[in-house]
């Protein structure tokens, strides 16, 4: 091993030392002798936004490091191996050829930063390596103005004559003459003259330079180093203005020197090399980096220049956090970075076998889980149990281990799934969004001791009156209307439902009755359970097809054929028995149906004695009252519902005969009961709606 390369690896273990100072801000050393910076602070602070920016744009590949000091670093180390390479300066590169070694032309181009490019040298210099780097005459660090191209900035000076002489980098001039002059009408001879001047005056050996390539020399075509004479021919290709540029319909015919006219040694662009790296290469939208380098592919007598800009490179990044991290669907996410843990609560359900985390780690990181990289949005893992994401940070020697805990959420639901009253329940109506259940029972049921049975979202509780509640467990009180709060499994959500329970009559009557051709209105009587139809004189009784309507959920048989409304035809020539059924089939009657002969007579022909007539019935809405024979007033009407609630109530002030038309569309379908107070007996009307 080379004296050279046992140097750098004794050297290594300093470099933490070394990234400590470099990590303290740039110039700190350079103060004059009150201890105030040279560097004014508004270019500092222009710099380290410049620095931030830099900062947002790295793209965190993973897990190559790509613009990372460390990873130039690495490269360093390659080369060190004095017996195979030899790594100088561009001005000592052009006079050094050796055909058994590889002889490598380290150049730097300082394009906008001087305060990375200074950063940059001093990690050069700390492992032993030395390099050119050319400053350029039209970048903001070099001017006081950055809208006067002629105004230098004399606070550089101390900064490149301390890369100079004391770390021994080569300053160089970064040419933009020909922009200068194109541009901003300068004339470049006289201007790097003066320039020239100043910086060798100052102790600046300046002996080589190098063609800047800036956004006019594409838009214009042109290369800044055809301002010198021996670098006109040959014509690059695309850059085909040489002599004159076209700008604004005029052209430009250029101004030239020659590299002797300026004791210049050297243009970076025509020195002796065969082969040469650049990270100013672009291709397929990648930016060439050292890592490209296959140093396996140089041969003994090759000589390569290696240019890089270190606006590109940055000190890799020590930090190991996970700075967010999501699953799609999840409740919440909490990184705890004291503990390095990430806690994951997902919906109640959710199986944890194969999610996709959505994540960010600190720049330039990367993740392994189990050895297998990670991909944000894209790696699949089993959360079952804790996962752990180990995240190495940017500079690839820390490492750090992160417990990835998943969870699943405790139901939040509080909905009653069914509720019922055991044996007496005949409906149960449940309205989601009110909270609210109606059920109806038997009429036998003793609405003060009501045992209840239910169903509730899992691991939810039910409570009353400040105690837990059990399915089939005691009876509840249902006089009236009953809250029940129920608590869901996550312990914090609840809801308050309001439960009714309604007693409902079952009945099993005939409601109505009626024939086709029939006269006038049956004769239903619920007390002997009969009824008594009059039909024409000549209409026939032995195939007759009733139309009828019964209680509420009841059915009508004739021995073992159920009946229905409008379908059957029977034979009335003698008395039909029906036996109907109540809803709960605990009711059942039998009913008897006759069948009269009697003249035609119409719907509106007077009631044989004192009464009321209603008509239509059933009815859609619209009735027409007849009353005969009313002999005291006001006459009152009440109409009831099933549940014998009060409906409707009229005082009409006539007597004698007439008719009163109401509209009880407002009345939902159903059975309803009328009663006016010259006579006990109740009529039925059946309102039927579409």
């Amino acid at each position: 091993m080379s004296l050279r390369k046992k140097w750098f690896l004794a050297f290594i273990p300093m470099l933490l030392v070394i990234s400590f100072f470099l990590a303290r801000p740039l110039y700190c050393q350079k103060t004059n002798r009150e201890g105030v910076s040279l560097i004014p602070k508004k270019f500092i602070q222009k710099q380290d936004s410049l620095r931030e920016l830099n900062k947002k744009n790295v793209i965190a590949a993973e897990p190559d490091t790509n613009f990372t000091w460390e990873k130039y670093a690495a490269f360093l180390y390659k080369v060190s191996d004095t017996s195979k390479y030899i790594v100088l300066p561009l001005n000592e590169f052009r006079e050094t050829f050796n055909s058994k070694k590889i002889v490598i032309g380290l150049r730097h181009d300082v394009d906008i930063d001087l305060n990375v490019a200074y950063k940059f040298s001093l990690m050069e210099a700390g492992l032993g390596f030395r390099s050119t780097y050319f400053i350029l005459h039209s970048a903001p660090y070099y001017l006081v103005n950055s809208n006067n191209m002629a105004v230098h900035n004399e606070d550089i000076i101390p900064i490149l004559k301390s890369m100079q002489n004391d770390h021994h980098f080569e300053i160089g001039w970064h040419n933009d003459l020909v922009t200068l002059q194109v541009i901003y009408n300068i004339n470049p001879v006289s201007f790097f003259h003066s320039e020239l001047n100043w910086l060798r005056s100052n102790g600046l050996n300046i002996i080589g330079t190098a063609a800047h390539g800036s956004n006019y020399c594409k838009t214009l075509h042109y290369m800044n180093f055809y301002f010198f004479e021996e670098c006109t021919f040959p014509v690059v290709p695309n850059r085909e203005n040489n002599i004159t540029v076209l700008k604004d319909g005029k052209l430009i015919t250029l101004i030239k020197g020659k590299l002797s006219d300026f004791d210049l040694k050297y243009e970076a662009y025509f020195l002796n090399n065969n082969k040469a790296f650049s990270d100013a290469v672009i291709t397929n939208g990648i930016r060439w980096n050292i890592g490209m380098l296959d140093l396996s592919q140089l041969q003994a007598g090759d000589r390569a220049i290696i240019l890089l800009h270190p606006i590109h490179w940055h000190k890799g990044s020590v930090h190991t956090n996970i700075e967010a991290f999501s699953i799609p669907g999840q409740k919440s996410s909490l990184i705890d970075t004291v503990n390095s843990k990430v806690t994951v609560i997902m919906p109640n359900g959710t199986k944890l076998n194969s999610l996709t985390a959505s994540y960010s780690l600190s720049p330039g990181a990367y993740a392994k889980v189990s050895g297998k990289l990670q991909y944000s949005r894209s790696s699949t893992n089993n959360f079952t149990n804790l996962l752990i994401y180990r995240v190495y940070a940017e500079n690839r020697s820390i490492k750090r281990d992160w417990t990835i805990e998943v969870r699943v959420a405790k139901n939040s639901a509080t909905d009653f799934l069914s509720f019922s009253v055991p044996g007496l329940t005949k409906s149960v109506v449940f309205n989601a969004s009110q909270k609210t259940i109606l059920v109806e029972v038997s009429e036998s049921a003793d609405l003060k001791h009501i045992p209840v049975q239910f169903d509730v979202s899992p691991g939810a509780t039910v409570w009353n009156g400040g105690k837990q509640k059990f399915s089939n467990v005691g009876t509840i009180n249902f006089s009236g209307s009953v809250p029940f709060r129920i608590l869901a499994e996550d312990g914090n959500t609840s809801a308050t439902w309001i439960v009714t329970v309604k007693k409902i009559k079952n009945l099993a009557d005939f409601v109505s009755f009626s024939f086709p051709g029939q006269v006038g209105q049956s004769d239903i009587d619920t007390s002997e359970n009969t009824i008594n139809a009059k039909i024409e004189n000549s209409q026939r009784k032995d195939s007759l097809r009733p139309t009828f309507v019964l209680s509420e959920n009841s059915h009508a048989w004739i021995g073992n054929e159920e009946q229905i409304s409008g379908l059957n035809y029977r034979d009335f020539s003698n008395p039909v028995l029906y036996d109907i059924i109540s809803s709960d089939s605990l009711i059942i009657k039998k009913w008897r149906v006759s069948v009269l002969d009697e003249k035609s007579s119409v719907i509106n022909d007077k009631p044989a004695q004192a009464g009321l007539l209603i008509y239509p019935n059933p009815t859609e809405g619209k009735i027409h009252l007849h009353f005969v024979d009313v002999k005291t007033s006001p006459t009152t009407i009440d109409i009831y519902n099933s549940m014998g609630e009060k409906v409707f109530t009229e005082k009409i002030k006539k007597t004698g005969e007439f008719i009163a038309d109401e509209d009880l569309k407002k009345l939902r379908n159903g059975v309803y009961f009328v009663k006016y107070s010259e006579v006990e007996k109740t009529e039925i009307i059946v309102l039927k709606k579409h």
